[in-house]
């Protein structure tokens, strides 16, 4: 029996060694599986921002087309006017109007350039915040880990 009890004692610690390497590896493999999280919700994020920069490049097309519609329909009746009334759109002052309509139209055409840029480096800028805050948290988990683990065995 007392063999049995001797031979029994190895076996109990390499048991009591795999609990503790096992009981170690746990907080990594939670802190894998959060990162893994945060990178599937990274990957979603940048999805959705291109998708909705895709949104923004059809609203740009779209407004952009209207504008050249309104101001060849502006241009147009203008001219007639001015043919109507008998005074030519190449003459002094039928030309300033339709200079001003058209600079006008340019106004138009660089507020909606520079709304489809600020508003795709918005889309940006909230990428990136979220790619450097998972990179904290990374960082932030991995010490905590390392930390939580050094505690545990001394």
């Amino acid at each position: 029996m007392g063999s049995f009890a001797s031979a029994l004692t190895p076996i109990m610690q390499i048991g009591s060694a795999i609990s503790s390497v096992a009981s170690f590896s746990k907080p990594y493999v939670a802190q894998s599986q959060s990162n893994a999280q945060a990178d599937l919700e990274l990957q979603q994020l940048e999805q959705r921002t291109a998708q909705q920069k895709k949104q923004n490049l059809l609203e740009y097309q779209q407004a952009e087309t209207a504008r050249r519609s309104k101001l060849q329909k502006l241009l147009s009746t203008q001219r007639a006017e001015f043919g109507g009334s008998g005074v030519g759109s190449g003459t002094g002052s039928g030309e300033a109007v339709l200079t001003g309509l058209t600079a006008d139209s340019d106004v138009e055409r660089q507020f909606n350039t520079k709304e489809y840029q600020l508003d795709n480096q918005a889309l940006d800028l909230r990428v990136a915040q979220q790619r450097q805050l998972n990179l904290l948290q990374k960082q932030q988990l991995k010490n905590k880990t390392l930390l939580n683990s050094l505690t545990d065995i001394f």
